[in-house]
């Protein structure tokens, strides 16, 4: 009943609230770099925001996000376009989806669902191509998702654990859009932190999308070290849980 009352509750808001985290808005408008455009030059001296380069914007944001999660998997921080990471692994196996994977709160994320499966089962016509971005949470920012994601893990006696954003999209032209929510299922694969680890713990994934709508995605592999689930394109705030 207290679940139903906070989705009823974040219905509209939510949406607000989790495009309005770094982690999702950091490349909203995406034209920068040949993932985020070319514009990096346009740009005059100065230590003030205003006076900023897109690059130094662009910067400015990720490792904002990188902050926002703490982090597990070696990234401090990026000091350059260059370095900011668009291939993933997790336990050996290297996601199928070129992106931006920037959750360090995990163990390392991967998209496992082959790239032609992806763009033949969501339509995508030539020169698309899918795309992925993946952030720590900043739960001050998104506090709506995070009070339905306490809330949908106290409703199973769960421990809430990282959590993280992800966007699922497509790009072209160096223009980014998200996927449809409602198409085929987009098996991910996440890493657990080790301080998060515990032996004998049933682990989990809580998704709430924009709108409100939640659920609890099962893990579906017999690593310990590794939940996969299965979600949608689109955009989301994920947890890992256990209970």
């Amino acid at each position: 009943m207290k679940l139903r009352f906070i989705q009823k509750m974040v219905a509209g808001a939510l949406t607000v609230a989790l495009v309005a985290a770094p982690s999702m808005s950091a490349f909203a408008g995406s034209n920068y770099g040949n993932d985020y455009g070319n514009n990096s030059s346009s740009s005059s001296s100065g230590s003030g925001s205003s006076h900023k380069t897109a690059e130094d914007k662009v910067l400015d944001a990720v490792n904002e996000a990188i902050a926002a999660g703490g982090g597990e998997s070696g990234t401090g921080s990026v000091s350059s376009i260059a370095d900011i990471p668009t291939t993933s692994s997790v336990s050996g196996v290297t996601t199928t989806v070129q992106g931006v994977y920037l959750a360090t709160c995990l163990n390392g994320t991967a998209i496992t669902t082959g790239l032609s499966d992806i763009a033949g089962s969501y339509g995508l016509a030539a020169g698309e191509i899918p795309y992925a971005r993946f952030y720590n949470m900043d739960a001050k920012k998104s506090f709506l998702a995070q009070a339905v994601i306490d809330n949908a893990a106290a409703a199973v006696g769960g421990t809430v654990g990282p959590c993280f954003n992800i966007e699922i999209g497509k790009k072209a032209n160096g223009q980014f859009a998200l996927l449809s929510q409602e198409g085929n299922k987009i098996a991910v694969k996440v890493g657990v932190p080790r301080s998060f680890a515990q032996d004998g713990k049933t682990f989990a994934v809580v998704c709430v999308r924009p709108g409100g709508a939640v659920s609890v995605l099962q893990d579906t592999d017999s690593n310990p070290d590794t939940v996969t689930f299965e979600t949608t394109g689109g955009q989301g705030a994920y947890a890992i849980i256990k209970y």
